[in-house]
């Protein structure tokens, strides 16, 4: 089969180069291939040329990885001016720590998107800029909020743990407990440690006899992930 994606590539189609690139850049799961950045990015840099986006995005990736940054933004806008949120949103983040004012409509781009995942994390970076004034924009807690239950929605577990706390203590948001369990529950299972902190206190202060094996079962995953 690595043969056949090799072929497949050499013959200059894309689909088998973003392929073969991809497990250069991982290395095979059974252990046949190693990992080669060196050709990853090869064939990425092949597969930008012949006009794929996502490419563009995973050469950019590399190269800040290796520290390239000026590099990495070179490929990342060309990704992001063709509408790909991941070059968008990780674009966004370089401009946002620069505090440039250029970043909030990638960010924003990204956020607004169709990839869930990146809507997740680029919502909670809008939220992070609303709450606390960032990149010329005032500062304005009810659109943070807007922004955090859209991430929570779409997954995010510092969201949901934020949006969970905001339920149950009425802050920003209407107290509502079911809704503030129920989304600390969310970013617990997501292994946020704030989260099983927060679930347990929650669950003690509730009911602690009730909550007694559960107190007890979080309590010991949470010191778990604490020693990792």
């Amino acid at each position: 089969a690595f043969r056949l994606l090799e072929q497949a590539a050499a013959a200059d189609y894309v689909p088998a180069m973003l392929d073969l690139a991809g497990v250069y850049l991982e290395g095979s799961r059974d252990g046949s291939v190693s990992k080669d950045r060196a050709k990853a990015f090869q064939w990425y840099t092949r597969a930008a040329q012949l006009g794929s986006t996502d490419a563009l995005y995973y050469c950019g990736f590399i190269l800040l990885e290796d520290k390239k940054t000026a590099e990495a933004v070179t490929y990342l806008q060309r990704a992001a001016q063709k509408g790909l949120p991941e070059a968008q949103y990780q674009l966004g983040r370089l401009l946002l720590a620069q505090n440039s004012p250029e970043a909030l409509p990638l960010i924003r781009a990204a956020a607004t998107s169709q990839r869930a995942s990146i809507v997740a994390a680029a919502s909670y970076t809008m939220g992070t800029v609303f709450q606390n004034g960032k990149l010329g924009v005032q500062k304005d807690m009810d659109q943070a909020v807007k922004w955090y239950l859209r991430s929570a929605d779409a997954g995010d577990r510092r969201a949901q743990h934020l949006v969970g706390l905001m339920y149950l203590l009425g802050e920003n948001l209407p107290a509502d407990e079911k809704k503030g369990e129920a989304f600390l529950r969310l970013s617990a299972g997501q292994d946020y440690l704030p989260a099983i902190d927060a679930l347990v206190r929650y669950l003690f202060d509730t009911d602690a006899d009730a909550h007694a094996e559960e107190i007890r079962a979080w309590s010991e995953r949470l010191q778990k992930l604490q020693k990792r």
